[in-house]
């Protein structure tokens, strides 16, 4: 592994004390740090609970190069707030999770840390700045080269591989292979990322990503009435039928589409880039607009619709639940009352 900043191959650190172990790798020439899962609850400052789930919010401001995970194959590793800070931004992979923070961006993130909450531990960062170092202290270095491991990009974050299938990849002509996911399976590529799913697959993948977009369904049903244009990716299924690239919705998504057997490929990145608009979809909605849809949903739940009376049903609550939450925030006084409530 080399360093990100200034090409120095990094050292492996392995630091052992009485009560625990981290692995690190540094940059002993600007001293940037690579932290892998976990490890930077452990070398920051601690503190109650961990300060890694929150990595969440992209910094707005586009970087002038991208900057690779050195851990896993082609991942851009994005450059997010630390906790609420307007100050602190890290570097973190979504894909393995783990963190780059260029030099001196670990002391920051401990002064942080003691403003806002109680610390209770110096943690593994005095043992990085030789501070205070017991006889029971030990640190092996070798370098990254030695240690180094890869960690695979799955199609689908979370996706567990089942086994290879004859099925190829319409965008690089790979064989793909079969994944496990939210309890469902789908085909994707293993190189370029791409994933294939049959029929009514993207709403169910969309519902167990995140529940409260599960009632947003206009764009994928209509995928098959809107304009497409004629492409040379071959379905993987209808092996003789060429597929066709359709706008999905609003957005700058363009996905392939078999008129055949109404399959849809995404290629890396689109499902999740599928999901963010829905989302932000779902924050320009006016209440009126919901409150349309609700009833509509609940009109089926009642009366039967295109899918189970389950899945109407769950999609009604879930309608619901974004309508009580768009009036609330519609009406300041009413937002108020239930911001003062206390949690339970």
């Amino acid at each position: 592994m080399n360093c990100l900043n200034c090409g120095t191959e990094m050292t492996s650190n392995q630091v052992t004390t009485k009560k625990a172990q981290i692995s690190y790798d540094m940059c002993e020439k600007c001293g940037s740090l690579w932290l892998d899962a976990g490890e930077l609850d452990k070398m920051a400052v601690q503190v109650k609970g961990s300060i890694e789930y929150c990595e969440r919010e992209k910094d707005k401001e586009p970087e002038t190069q991208t900057r690779k995970c050195p851990r896993c194959d082609n991942s851009d590793l994005e450059k997010v707030r630390f906790l609420e800070s307007d100050d602190i931004f890290l570097h973190y992979c979504r894909n393995c999770a783990g963190f780059w923070l260029d030099g001196g961006e670990l002391n920051l993130v401990d002064s942080e840390l003691a403003k806002i909450m109680p610390v209770r531990g110096a943690g593994f960062s005095d043992f990085v700045n030789n501070v205070h170092v017991p006889y029971w202290y030990k640190r092996i270095k070798k370098p990254s080269s030695e240690t180094d491991f890869q960690v695979e990009v799955l199609p689908i974050a979370g996706a567990k591989l089942e086994r290879s299938t004859t099925d190829a990849c319409p965008a690089c002509g790979n064989a793909l292979n079969l994944y496990t996911v939210f309890s469902m399976e789908f085909e994707g590529c293993p190189k370029c990322k791409g994933i294939w799913l049959i029929k009514d697959e993207l709403r169910q993948l969309k519902n167990r990503e995140d529940a409260s977009l599960r009632w947003l369904n206009d764009e994928i049903e209509n995928i098959e009435k809107l304009g497409a244009i004629a492409t040379k990716r071959p379905c993987v299924k209808c092996k003789s039928c060429l597929m066709a690239a359709v706008v999905f919705g609003k957005s700058s998504i363009v996905v392939d589409w078999c008129p055949q057997c109404h399959g849809i490929w995404l290629d890396r990145g689109e499902f999740g880039a599928i999901t963010a608009y829905l989302k932000d979809e779902l924050i320009k909605m006016h209440s009126g607009e919901i409150e349309k849809h609700a009833a509509e949903d609940a009109k089926r739940a009642l009366h039967g619709g295109p899918r189970s009376r389950f899945d109407e049903i769950l999609d009604a609550k879930a309608a619901l639940g974004a309508l009580v939450n768009a009036t609330i925030f519609d009406h300041p006084t009413l937002f108020r009352l239930c911001a003062s409530f206390p949690r339970l």
